[in-house]
């Protein structure tokens, strides 16, 4: 019996790749969408897409992809 125990996270780095994969696309094209809807204050729009993009990674997109790994791996 050697690895990781049935149904365990991935490993930090697998967690970091995903993260950052995540991101990517996220970071590109939400601050764009906050200007043109919301506000082209720079502080307005930083604070707004740290909110949006914190959300989705956190509640919707990380567990997800997590999930989809641990069914995958195991």
């Amino acid at each position: 019996m050697s690895g990781e125990p049935k149904n365990s996270p991935p490993n930090t780095h697998w967690v970091a790749l995903y993260t950052f994969i995540i991101l990517l696309p996220l970071v590109y094209f939400i601050p764009p969408w906050v200007i043109r809807t919301v506000s082209d204050e720079p502080f307005v729009v930083t604070v707004i897409s740290v909110f949006l993009i914190t959300l989705i990674v956190n509640y919707f997109a990380l567990p997800a992809v997590l999930k989809a790994h641990i069914k995958i791996t195991n």
